[in-house]
């Protein structure tokens, strides 16, 4: 008898609170040369089960060391509702998932179990890999990206 439990994804419009976390993201993890890039974020919401949700976002930095590349960064966010009913979006875990010369998230439809004992989540991101004959930025290889959030840390299975 399988313990996990399928996310239903909702694909609402991201949120300018979300918008604002990334931005402190982007901020922290960014050298002094290094931008974001906000038009190619990425955002899905899923919803779990009980009525819990997670959002996704992909996010772009690029220019690192004043140079021609970028990264693409996933974090996890719980959203809730503050007092006065304002929408407050807490993060759960950030890492990087891909960048020049590795591999590409084009479009965010990612599938998510959890296990309702441990509360653990695998979550499953489709991706491009760098091919042995692909240019840095034009990776060709199909992948699934399979990652595990475990105790707020994600790691890549």
């Amino acid at each position: 008898m399988s313990t996990l439990v399928a996310a239903e994804s909702i694909a609402p419009a991201p949120p300018k609170l979300l918008f604002a976390q990334i931005k402190r993201l982007t901020d922290l993890l960014s050298d002094e040369y290094a931008v974001g890039y906000p038009e190619a974020m990425l955002v899905q919401t899923l919803k779990l089960d009980a009525g819990d949700e997670i959002v996704l976002a992909v996010f772009t930095i690029e220019g690192f060391g004043g140079g021609n590349n970028h990264k693409q960064y996933l974090a996890v966010f719980s959203p809730a509702m503050k007092e006065k009913r304002k929408q407050h979006f807490t993060l759960i875990a950030v890492t990087p998932i891909a960048g020049k010369g590795w591999r590409a998230i084009r479009n965010l439809n990612a599938r998510v179990s959890r296990n309702i004992k441990t509360g653990d989540m695998a979550i499953a991101i489709d991706a491009l890999e760098v091919g042995a004959d692909d240019a840095p930025n034009f990776p060709s290889k199909a992948v699934t990206i399979n990652l595990s959030l475990q105790n707020g840390r994600l790691l890549e299975k």
